[in-house]
């Protein structure tokens, strides 16, 4: 019998944050599942805004590249 990863650890959830009066939701990512073995995922700070012209969800690994985004009005940046 193969051993099954256990289910996901839900985010923790932190205050909501605002620029330019778009709400930013930060929460602390834990992976999409827990390894019945081994070490678990390593947890990461996300953050996310939705868009208010298409209500499109946007997450960013920093708050420097949220608020970025958000003065770009959610275009993405041309490389």
């Amino acid at each position: 019998m193969a051993l099954m990863p256990l289910p996901p650890k839900a985010p923790d959830r932190f205050p909501l944050l605002e620029h330019n009066q778009i709400t930013i939701e930060p929460i602390q990512h834990f992976g999409f599942s827990t390894p019945v073995k081994g070490p678990g995922p390593k947890p990461r700070m996300l953050y996310g805004a939705r868009n208010p012209a298409d209500g499109e969800r946007h997450w960013r690994s920093s708050y420097e590249e949220i608020v970025s985004l958000i003065d770009r009005n959610f275009t993405e940046q041309e490389q």
